[in-house]
């Protein structure tokens, strides 16, 4: 009976506990395909009837261009979305640049902002997100010292454009 009870439970837990990996995608606005990454939060994806919108990633803040791990950040999300067609679910409709803000998924599923976070590509921008998942994978990037947190002392962009 106790080995029974043990293994539904562990079974419950595996199909609930689900990792934002390989989680659904909420139902996406659209979809377009990545024709360039500006930095690691930023991109330029065209439309189904050819119209290029450049898009910012909700939820993250990457180092700029001219910061450390800037050009790394810019390509590891090239790596991910680069010539790809990615689902796009708005958040907001233009920040102050005119962009939308945007949750962006790959095709088979992927969150790009938590694929960033994940690797230490980015900061959780706890300003406009509260999510407790993206909190989650950036303390774990900070304590497993991936990317960006092999600094000794990174410098979060918005302190950086602040200084600039």
């Amino acid at each position: 009976m106790r080995t029974t009870t043990i293994l539904i439970l562990t079974c419950l837990c595996l199909t609930t506990c689900r990792n934002i990996n390989t989680a659904q995608p909420p139902s996406y606005d659209y979809t377009v395909r990545v024709i360039s990454v500006s930095d690691g939060d930023t991109f330029r994806g065209l439309t189904a009837d050819n119209k290029q919108i450049r898009f910012r990633i909700h939820g993250i803040d990457a180092p700029e261009t001219k910061q450390a791990y800037g050009n790394r950040s810019k390509q590891y999300l090239s790596n991910l979305i680069f010539g790809k067609t990615v689902r796009i679910k708005i958040q907001t409709k233009a920040d102050r640049y005119g962009r939308p803000v945007v949750w962006v998924y790959t095709l088979d599923g992927k969150d790009v902002g938590a694929e960033m976070l994940r690797a230490g590509m980015a900061w959780h921008y706890k300003q406009y997100d509260k999510s407790q998942a993206y909190a989650r994978l950036e303390n774990m990037a900070r304590r497993g010292q991936r990317g960006l947190w092999r600094d000794k002392n990174p410098v979060p962009p918005w302190d950086y454009r602040r200084k600039r």
